[in-house]
């Protein structure tokens, strides 16, 4: 199976009330289309569960323009993708790495499992 990847700084978290600063590294965040965002017709959202929020994924924030763009274009054409949070302290960028299945490939994410 081909993967590709990238690390994506996460934007905006501060307008999201810092939620990013509880979500734990290594989950797994939702990356939602945002045609009709006001500010930016690629922007991608990015959801997750914040313990304190409840079990519903709330938003975090939103990918970086850059790669938001190519990440909106490919969505827009039926691509999959996936998200899992890196992390990024109090005064730390926090990071999503996005991940795509290669074409006509699926994409499953699951946890290693630790000896």
């Amino acid at each position: 199976m081909h993967v590709e990847y990238s690390a994506v700084k996460l934007r905006g978290a501060k307008y999201q009330g810092d939620l990013a600063r509880y979500v734990k590294a290594g989950s797994e965040v939702e990356l939602v289309r945002e045609p009709d965002n006001p500010y930016d017709s690629d922007a991608v959202r990015v959801l997750a569960v914040v313990p304190s929020q409840g079990e519903i994924p709330v938003s975090i924030g939103y990918l970086a323009k850059g790669a938001a763009s190519r990440v909106a274009r490919d969505m827009d054409a039926g691509r999959t993708f996936r998200g899992v949070f890196v992390g990024g302290g109090v005064d730390a960028t926090p990071y999503v790495v996005v991940l795509a299945a290669g074409e006509g490939e699926d994409l499953k994410l699951t946890r290693l499992k630790h000896r």
